[in-house]
Order: structure tokens, then sequence, then C-alpha cells
């Protein structure tokens, strides 16, 4: 059984990817709310314990999704990250009994990222992330709801920020970014937007900026794949579901797609 599902794929360059905004569905009872209160309280303690950094920032959450005229349309509302730690990562078995909407289901962004001489970037995600600790990932975050002086930023300009925290890239940094569609974990039912992006930089002006990363304590190890030994990599090692999925669908959609 595959950990991950494609709940929507194909190339969406930055003018087919349109993200709308639309009224929360979402609702919790009392009984959830007190679960949902009292795990974040733990989870706050035990995160003081270990100077692991959380603190409740507001995140997009999936609401609808469909692809019309060859644009993927997201539809999202919005959430947080103590309602995504108590229903997605600490309670998924809640849709059991009232179904997939009714956890936080807050996005998050990933993506497969190529230097200008064919290697792929991988990090393994450290004890001080809240997913996939100890498995190789790529670079990601949350959709997080971010603005500034005018605006909310779009979901190409939050993936851009996540380049520059965790690999210190700049937009002219970037050569090309398409979104490659939206999948959902099997386990914690999280989706992600997932993405491939391409550097004009070669592997080891990656390297050096990414050892200057702000954010880098979240990996504890940073490996580049030549592109003609990604199969083997993938095959040998464990990643995050997530990671799975950004593979199957940069396989599958980039290259049918030219």
């Amino acid at each position: 059984m595959k950990t991950f599902e494609i709940l929507a794929s194909g190339v969406f360059p930055r003018d087919k990817l349109k993200i709308v905004h639309t009224k929360r569905t979402l609702s919790y009872d009392e009984k959830t709310t007190a679960h949902i209160e009292k795990y974040w309280k733990d989870e706050i303690q035990e995160a003081n314990k270990k100077d692991k950094p959380l603190f409740n920032g507001p995140i997009y959450r999936l609401e609808d999704y469909e692809i019309k005229d060859n644009l993927l349309i997201v539809y999202v509302s919005e959430t947080n990250f103590k309602e995504l730690m108590g229903t997605n990562f600490n309670y998924p078995e809640l849709s059991r009994v009232y179904g997939k909407s009714y956890l936080s289901n807050a996005i998050a962004l990933c993506t497969f990222l190529e230097t200008g001489d064919e290697y792929f970037v991988f990090v393994k995600r450290s004890a001080k992330v809240y997913f996939g600790e100890g498995l190789w990932h790529l670079i990601a975050g949350q959709f997080s709801i971010e603005k500034n002086e005018t605006r909310t930023l779009s979901v190409f300009e939050v993936l851009y920020k996540e380049l520059f925290e965790e690999g210190s890239l700049v937009k002219d940094d970037i050569k090309n970014c398409v979104c490659l569609g939206l999948i959902r974990d099997t386990i914690h039912f999280k989706p992600e937007l997932v993405f491939y992006t391409k550097t004009s930089l070669s592997v080891k002006e990656v390297a050096e900026k990414i050892n200057t990363a702000h954010d880098g304590y979240e990996h504890e190890e940073v490996t580049f794949i030549k592109k003609n030994e990604l199969d083997a990599f993938m095959n040998s090692e464990i990643f995050t579901s997530i990671a799975q999925g950004n593979y199957e669908l940069y396989k599958t959609e980039l290259f049918k797609n030219g």
C-alpha cells in the first residue's frame, strides 16, 4: 500500500495554479476541542524541555480542489498549527467517525530541487521538526498565512520563502518552478502541494548556501544526488510519504510533458 495518494496532478506554472479563499466548513465539538487543547499544552511543555521550536501560527487548510481547463484550483480556509497537531498528527482516527474533512488538513508545500548541473537536494529531517523525524525529505514548509505591508503572499512566494529560509536561495537563483499537483499522506491525511524547482546554481554553490541557511536546524543531514542515480537512491533509503509522492509526480508529470 502506498503511503500517499494523488489528489490532482499535472504541470502547473504560476498562472495555472489558483488559490481561492473560501468559507471554513470545519467546526469542532467540545470533546475534540478539549483534546486539541490538552495535546497542545502537553506538546508545549515537551517542546520547552527539548528546546524545540513550537508556535501556533495560522495556516491554510484544504477545503476542496478541482482541475478546470488545465488550471489547478485549490480552495482554502484557515486553520492553525494547534489544530493540525491535535487532529492530523495526533488523532487521525477522528476521520473514521467524522470523515477526513473533520481534520485540520493544513496544506504544506515541498519541492524537488534540481541544481544547474543536475543534482537533486535531499534533507534528512532533524529531531527539531514535527513530521518525519529521521527520514529523508525535501525542502518544505507549511502553507502559512503570511502578509507583507499590502497583501497576502501567493503560494509561489511562500515556497520561495522556504527556499530562502532552508536553502538561502533567492528568487534570482530560481530558473524554473512549477507545481506538479496535490497529494495526501495516507496515515495522517495531511495534504501537500508538490513542486519541481530548477536553480541555475551549481551543486557546490547550493551546498554553500544551505550551510548558511536560517532554518538549517530542521535538517540533520543534506545530500546531493545525481539525476541518473535518483531511482537507486529513492529505492535504498527511507523517505517521508510526501517526498515519495513528489518523486512519483516528478517522474510521471514532468517527463510526460517534456
